[in-house]
């Protein structure tokens, strides 16, 4: 015996009484709930760039001091931005808040002048040849004292230098804002190491000439 069989045919045919639920009505749209597009953010000034940074006071303190300041209603274009910003308007039309995120603005020359910083080290880091100069650089001056005390022990015994450095293929001159040499060490020592292993160090060499001294 099935369940189906408990069923009288005349119940199972009869048709089903009660209303559709209310969201199967014919005038309901099928959309999902979204957030206003806060992202995009119009302004009035097309002097001006708008951002969202963290309210984090050592972000907000960095922030300010590159330029930003925070946006008010005064600078969003209201009309375009109809929707999208009115849940964050705070002390006044002074700020705008979601959640950790404040809006700030600045003159765009200067925020896309950083964009164009940022595109020319990524483009040179991705430049093998751009790479061996730069890190035969990061090693000549991570050889330091202990090398160059080293050499001249060898030099005074008629031994070559023990370490030069040679880098076929490298880039002749550094590309864009990497040619200042101050950038170019700046951003190449942002690739750091952990520490595990000999990156330019020599403290092989070092701890050899600690023990020839004894």
């Amino acid at each position: 015996m099935t369940n189906a069989s408990l069923i009288p045919p005349e119940v199972e045919d009869r048709p089903r009484v009660g209303a559709p639920p209310a969201e199967l009505a014919e005038d309901i749209v099928a959309r999902p709930l979204t957030l206003p597009d806060f992202v995009d953010v119009p302004l009035k000034n097309p002097g001006l760039s708008a951002r969202w940074m963290f309210t984090d006071r050592r972000r907000y303190a960095q922030a300010k001091s590159q330029g930003w300041r925070n946006a008010t209603q005064q600078d969003v274009d209201q009309v375009k931005a109809k929707g999208r910003l009115s849940p964050y308007v705070e002390e006044g039309g002074t700020k705008y808040i979601n959640g950790d995120l404040i809006l700030m603005v600045i003159d765009r020359k200067i925020y896309l002048g950083a964009l164009r910083y940022k595109h020319q080290v990524a483009a040179a880091l991705a430049d093998a040849s751009v790479n061996r100069r730069l890190s035969a650089q990061k090693a000549v001056s991570e050889l330091g004292s202990s090398v160059a005390a080293i050499n001249q022990q060898r030099i005074a015994h008629g031994a070559d230098p023990a370490m030069t450095v040679f880098t076929p293929g490298a880039a002749e001159t550094l590309p864009g804002v990497m040619s200042n040499s101050a950038v170019a060490g700046k951003e190449l020592g942002r690739l750091g190491h952990d520490g595990s292993q000999d990156m330019g160090t020599l403290a092989d060499l070092a701890s050899q000439a600690d023990a020839s001294k004894k």
